[in-house]
């Protein structure tokens, strides 16, 4: 496998459109299904290798993909494509076939079949029938909104209006599956280099890896020239190179083209002069297990140690972070229009000693104070933050007397305590999944995998997904804004910074599209002088 990563990167020349791009991914793919990927490895690679009917682009604009064109009824709730008839299915062997309307009405019915057990269709439930076939009511996959009308015209109806819907075809489960390739591999779709046929830019040329060796674990991609007629795919490959001991000097050295990162590593990297994009996608806040057997289950308890929080008096000076008052940063949108510009108001509850003091006072009256002792805030290693929040529980002991141990974990570790609920506090942070209010006001609900909180609350829900069902984006917004607001009231989370996640190139590279919501790389356009 070395001997051919070094032929690939010798035979091309460095002009630009014949340049293999290199990048590192964290672990190894567990699967290049887009019906039941949910690992970023694994997204990463279906970003490159599939088309959906719509895609991103360079500023996160909705362009057309496979679609050629599209249009929606005045309800919103039909859409109707037409697809393009040059986009070809090829796995880098035998399989060539045209990519049609039938392989996306495949790909939304195993989407929502229950024996695939994908994790990643409830975004698509807005899809008629979609939830009905899910939980088994309705056993005919036809009775999917997801209907052919021929090869080159899908159909898909929903249930009740989405205006994300369009950002949601962009993501991986939209992506399309050929019937017939999919049926040939036995059971093994997406598992190996030759059980993956591409739609997209580039196609699986190999996969190699081995779980007890770090030496030549690596994918291997090149152009899907059947899909280049217009000369729109600019590099020739893409290595991607798993479990990389130091991804980071790997960047320095030229060994990756591309370096996601934040902190100190990139206020290095930007003074070095590196080229890089800007996202401020993350919110850093406290996060209590209201489970009810916590003692943070108690609202009044929540409410005080968010009133006692004085987030001017503490101290956060350092290259990517700001302070936050409010659960949706400032970047995120609905539809076209930025969210925080409609409702820049702060919805967090306002520092006030006296109000602490009072709703401590009537937590004391309700829960056992014995359950105070011993409270622990686990938060993952980062110096910058647990400098701030160390001021954060300075201020609860001095107006609240409420003691509180500072425990540092590996990242590993941080995100098995949540998982298992083992944690009292913790400092976390949020990240959407997609470029909308909703994907952050979701992780407080039950429809979600990642809600450590444990938090339930059925009117909560409800607001929430009012603005996903709104008939506009202005009244998604106001829905929104409620929510926000309600979720800060009760003290769920107690926002304290924004962090920003930078994307830098490498040298004399361009067109390099990351996504910071589905922290995906797009290489499709890349460009090398």
């Amino acid at each position: 496998m070395a001997a051919v990563i070094t032929m690939l990167c010798t035979a091309c020349q460095d002009d630009g459109k014949d340049y293999i791009f290199k990048y590192d991914i964290e672990s190894n793919p567990r699967t290049l299904d887009p019906q039941t990927a949910n690992d970023d490895s694994s997204l990463q690679l279906i970003a490159n290798i599939f088309d959906g009917l719509l895609r991103l682009d360079s500023e996160g604009n909705i362009e057309t993909a496979v679609a050629e064109s599209w249009e929606v009824s005045d309800d919103g709730l039909i859409y109707r494509f037409k697809l393009k008839e040059d986009v070809y299915w090829y796995d880098g062997d035998e399989f060539e076939a045209q990519c049609t309307a039938q392989d996306f009405v495949f790909a939304f019915q195993r989407l929502f079949k229950p024996s695939t057990k994908s994790q990643v269709f409830e975004s698509f439930l807005c899809i008629k029938n979609s939830e009905e076939i899910n939980e088994g009511w309705i056993e005919n996959l036809d009775e999917l909104g997801v209907k052919a009308e021929d090869d080159f015209t899908l159909v898909i109806t929903l249930a009740y209006p989405n205006p994300m819907f369009p950002i949601l075809l962009t993501t991986a489960p939209a992506m399309p599956c050929n019937r017939e390739f999919y049926e040939s591999t036995g059971g093994k779709y997406g598992l190996y280099a030759d059980k993956i046929a591409s739609n997209g830019a580039f196609y699986v040329y190999s996969w190699s890896y081995d779980k007890w060796s770090s030496e030549n674990n690596n994918i291997i991609m090149r152009r899907n020239t059947k899909n280049n007629a217009d000369e729109s795919i600019c590099p020739y490959g893409l290595n991607y190179f798993i479990d990389e001991d130091d991804e980071y000097a790997n960047f320095l050295d030229e060994q990756s083209h591309v370096y996601i990162t934040s902190g100190s590593e990139a206020v290095t990297l930007i003074e070095k002069g590196y080229s890089y994009s800007q996202c401020d996608n993350r919110v850093w806040g406290i996060l209590f297990n209201t489970s009810k057997t916590s003692v943070f289950n108690n609202e009044n308890l929540r409410q005080a140690l968010a009133y006692a929080v004085d987030r001017e008096a503490a101290v956060l000076e350092a290259t990517g972070y700001t302070k936050a008052y409010n659960l949706i940063p400032d970047s995120i949108l609905v539809g076209a229009v930025n969210y925080r510009e409609q409702y820049p108001q702060s919805f967090a509850l306002v520092h006030n000693d006296a109000m602490a003091q009072a709703a401590y006072d009537k937590a004391a009256e309700e829960i056992d104070k014995n359950n105070l002792n011993g409270i622990t805030l686990i938060m993952p290693e980062d110096d910058v933050l647990k400098k701030y929040v160390s001021y954060i529980t300075q201020q609860w002991q001095s107006s609240l007397n409420f003691y509180c141990n500072i425990k540092v974990l590996s990242q590993s570790q941080f995100l098995s305590a949540l998982q298992g609920g083992d944690f009292d506090i913790a400092l976390g942070y949020i990240n959407g999944s997609y470029n909308n209010p909703s994907a952050y006001l979701k992780t407080f609900t039950d429809t979600v995998s990642d809600n450590y909180s444990g938090y339930r609350d059925s009117s909560y829900k409800a607001i929430v997904t009012n603005g996903e069902r709104a008939s506009s984006d202005e009244k998604s917004a106001e829905y929104y804004s409620d929510a926000e607001k309600y979720i800060l009231n009760k003290a769920v989370f107690i926002p304290l910074a924004y962090q920003s996640e930078y994307a830098f190139y490498g040298r004399d590279c361009s067109d390099i599209i990351y996504n910071p919501f589905t922290k995906t790389v797009s290489f499709r356009e890349a460009k090398h002088k």
